[in-house]
């Protein structure tokens, strides 16, 4: 039936924005805004994340190599 086939695509949908949220947090950004941004905005974020930077934990918020 399409609506298991729409339920299927949302549950996938969701669980790839959980796991752009779980890399994002791994790579030192916070969990929840990107839990939300990865789900609205899956392709957008994940395209995003590839660019970032892993952010390093105890560091400045803007060290001589950010400038």
């Amino acid at each position: 039936m399409a609506s298991d086939t729409i339920i299927a695509a949302g549950f996938i949908w969701v669980l790839i924005g959980i796991a752009i949220a779980v890399v994002a947090a791994a790579r030192g950004r916070p969990f929840f805004p990107w839990l939300l941004y990865g789900v609205a905005f899956w392709p957008l974020a994940l395209v995003h994340l590839l660019f970032h930077k892993p952010r390093i934990h105890g560091a400045s918020p803007l060290d001589d190599d950010e400038l």
